[in-house]
């Protein structure tokens, strides 16, 4: 592996339209990368042609109740994160809550920083949209992940469904305080 740079040589920006491609690309390389090893190869590659289009990111984009944040690494795109304020979940408290969609980072560029600067992006959008909770849906096997949000300060408040192809999986739904 290449030597990283330190964390000032990252940047995190609001997407436009035209990384609609780049965020396709990246969310399909990033859930793969996560999820390969415990999911039948069929069942995956069926979510990843619905999941991550051009056309369905970049109306994604298009839709005012959406934010995507962009991490780049010198000239690498390294992770996303995306917020929406169309979603909901009944264990979820708080008057004005959003969700944190996606948060995936690239594994080279873990470990220096970036999903933290990603994180706090994103709490300051909530927090600048006037949410009082920022919520999640996490796979109750992905411990990497779990770990990383109970470091923030988000807690479980309950369950969904995560339809996968053939399987039926388990999500954590968590939350924290956006103060």
């Amino acid at each position: 592996m290449a030597e990283l740079p330190q964390a000032a040589a990252w940047t995190i920006r609001r997407a436009r339209r035209s990384d609609a491609a780049t965020l396709a690309a990246l969310g399909a390389a990033t859930f793969r990368e996560t999820y390969a090893a415990d999911t039948r190869p069929a069942d995956m590659e069926a979510f990843l042609v619905a999941a991550y289009r051009d056309e369905d990111v970049r109306g994604q984009l298009d839709d005012p109740r959406s934010v995507f944040f962009l991490a780049e690494v010198a000239d690498a795109t390294a992770g996303f994160a995306q917020l929406r304020d169309d979603v909901t979940h009944p264990a979820v408290t708080g008057s004005n809550p959003t969700y944190l969609a996606n948060l995936y980072l690239d594994r080279q560029f873990q470990g220096i920083g970036l999903g933290a600067g990603m994180m706090q992006q994103c709490l300051d959008e909530a927090r600048k949209g006037g949410h009082d909770v920022l919520w999640l849906g996490v796979w109750e096997r992905n411990g990497r992940a779990i770990a990383f949000y109970t470091k923030w300060d988000f807690v479980a408040v309950g369950e969904m469904p995560f339809e996968f192809g053939s399987e039926r999986q388990r999500d954590i739904v968590m939350q924290r305080a956006v103060d």
